[in-house]
């Protein structure tokens, strides 16, 4: 008689990650004590072999990101619903997502010019091989974020371009109403496979980053490490900065919303969203904090899941770091004006960014990419990215809630005496609080 087994438990990505770049580092110091490149056989046979594995990995990412992100960005377009509510909550809400985002893209470039987490190292001698794409004067920028043919800049991975055709594109179909319902589904569906590659893309990570982390160690030695630790440490604060300092100025000032009494909400879907490194996680309990802090459920409907997937402050300062810290592993001085056109590339770019695990990894490998700079620096953090994606998600979820909160004071619809009532809540009267909501909707509480 065959006894029944217990189903194994499946291992997580991030510990199949962290398993690929211990491999790696251990592998890369051996090659590194054994010469190297200095070394004929590892030099013709083994490097080449460990570079095709991180490159198919590198490959396989930007064969999809770019569709991803023109579907995601339609998508999300088409999720305003109708353009009376573009031209009031809607517009309100994305120009508040996209000053945010600026907002944080800029501390992450203040912070990693001054601490410089790239210069501990410089990854081989060419940088006079690299040709950084420069920005043109400001009429001209803006004339060609606009595609002239829309198929050439999606040959080209051309990332502005596309995503002005998306937003267009995805409003043009609100405005056909509902004849484009088929269209939206489909699209919707599209931006669903893409996320379907997506999962199937990451099982190589850990591959890609064993041979990437392999490469690197065994030709510069443990000298990577320092910017490494570096570039976590300048993450960490950068978020700690937007979250403290800028979101306390919006509640204080735009929503003048008691800060202590926004964390004694807030506080669960931050450490959710920290915890599974994903705003989806967080949205259920932010969904049920918003109303208890007098914000109307009109509001806070439409803007915490939009902002799931478009109001991601935490992923622009990330992506804004890992420009300058490619351009410093090479040794390259960025001029002021082409780190403003990377900040306002992350801004945009964080906008298709959907709530998904190691999104920003495979977007930041297309952004290094439409900049002209190789991608050594995706495989240093590559295999540490789950460490600062949950500074990133920690800060995006927390972002909704406080735009949520200034959109509503913005409006004029914040419920004041609500927002009294939430500052002495205990958590049994918050618990009771959301089941009222739950039966006033119709809702069941699973997710929570």
């Amino acid at each position: 008689m065959v006894l029944p087994t217990a189903g194994k438990k499946k291992m997580s990505l991030v510990k199949k990650i962290f398993i690929g770049l211990i491999g790696g580092i251990i592998v890369g110091y051996i090659l590194n004590f054994l010469g190297g490149a200095n070394n004929e056989i590892i030099a013709a046979y083994i490097f080449p072999f460990l570079s095709f594995l991180g490159n198919l990995f590198i490959r396989l990412i930007r064969m999809v990101v770019v569709p991803l992100v023109l579907f995601c960005i339609i998508d999300a377009a088409v999720s305003l619903g109708d353009i009376k509510k573009l031209r009031t909550i809607g517009l309100k809400t994305i120009a508040f997502f996209l000053a945010s985002g600026m907002i944080a893209a800029s501390i992450g470039l203040i912070l990693v010019n001054i601490i410089q987490p790239g210069r501990g190292i410089q990854i081989g001698e060419i940088e006079s091989n690299i040709t950084v794409n420069q920005i043109s004067g400001p009429y001209e920028t803006i004339l060609n974020m606009i595609p002239t043919n829309p198929f050439a800049s999606l040959s080209a991975g051309d990332m502005l371009p596309i995503i002005v055709f998306a937003l267009f594109l995805g409003l043009a179909l609100i405005a056909i109403g509902e004849k484009a319902a088929p269209v939206a589904k489909g699209i919707k569906t599209l931006a669903d496979a893409m996320f379907r590659m997506i999962t199937f893309i990451l099982g190589i990570i850990p591959f890609g980053v064993f041979g990437l982390m392999a490469v690197a160690l065994g030709t510069y030695g443990v000298e990577i490490f320092g910017p490494v630790l570096k570039f976590i440490a300048v993450d960490y604060l950068a978020n700690f900065i937007m979250v403290a300092g800028v979101y306390g100025l919006f509640l204080t000032f735009i929503a003048k919303v008691n800060i202590r009494t926004f964390w004694k909400h807030a506080f669960e879907p931050w450490l959710l969203a920290f915890s599974a490194c994903t705003t989806n996680a967080a949205l259920p309990r932010s969904m049920k904090v918003a109303p208890r802090l007098g914000v109307p459920k009109e509001i806070s409907n439409f803007v915490l899941p939009l902002g799931a997937t478009a109001n991601m402050n935490g992923t622009c300062i990330y992506f804004a770091i890992i420009v300058l810290f490619a351009a410093q592993l090479y040794g390259i001085d960025l001029p002021i004006s082409q780190q403003i056109l990377a900040a306002g590339t992350a801004t945009l770019l964080s906008v298709g960014c959907a709530a998904t695990p190691q999104i920003g990894l495979v977007i930041s490998t297309t952004l290094l990419t439409s900049l002209g700079f190789p991608l050594d620096a995706i495989a240093l953090v590559a295999g540490i990215y789950r460490i600062v994606d949950q500074a990133h998600t920690s800060t995006n979820a927390t972002g909704d809630i406080v735009t949520a909160l200034c959109i509503a004071s913005i409006q004029g619809e914040l419920d004041r005496e609500q927002l009294a009532a939430a500052a002495k809540m205990t958590p049994a009267e918050m618990a009771e609080f959301d089941a009222k909501i739950d039966a006033e909707d119709g809702l069941l509480s699973e997710a929570c």
